[in-house]
């Protein structure tokens, strides 16, 4: 089974890549190194709610994506702290891996393995419910592929 984020919206969203036996001979691996941004005081609040009740704090963060930290939260350089021992570890993976997350730490990912400036990653697409396929020879650039996996989201949501 894939390694997956701990907080429960994340382990409960691929039940059925969780589930099957075709699955059986992944090991399913939780590292909290996954988990989505933590919002701090905001934890729990939508991107609109932030705006709408602290104008400020929004506008922080829309300046400055990539540094702005949530009040008693984290930011992205929290993010790609945290992942930099797991990154080690899935380098020396030669099998396959399939890693289920939330968009800002599967952007930094994203980032790292195509080989793009961190300081874009915020700004980098990443669709819900669709899995994104990388292959790498070892001497050139990461091969995508992105299968949608539906439903189909509004942007305002992603």
């Amino acid at each position: 089974q894939p390694p997956t984020p701990t907080r429960p919206r994340a382990l409960d969203c691929p039940p059925f890549l969780l589930d099957p036996p075709q699955w059986m001979q992944m090991s399913h691996r939780v590292y909290r190194n996954l988990d989505e941004i933590f919002a701090g005081e905001y934890e729990g609040l939508t991107y609109e709610e932030v705006a709408e009740r602290h104008q400020d704090e929004a506008f922080l963060r829309k300046v400055d994506k990539i540094g702005y930290r949530y009040p008693r939260g984290e930011s992205y350089f929290d993010i790609i702290s945290r992942l930099d021992p797991l990154v080690h570890e899935l380098e020396s993976y030669r099998e396959p891996t399939l890693i289920v997350s939330h968009q800002a730490v599967l952007r930094i990912l994203y980032a790292y393995l195509m080989g793009y400036d961190r300081m874009h990653a915020p700004r980098i697409e990443i669709p819900l419910h669709t899995v994104i396929k990388l292959s790498y020879n070892g001497w050139s650039r990461c091969v995508e592929e992105r299968v949608h996996l539906g439903p189909e989201v509004p942007k305002t949501i992603q």
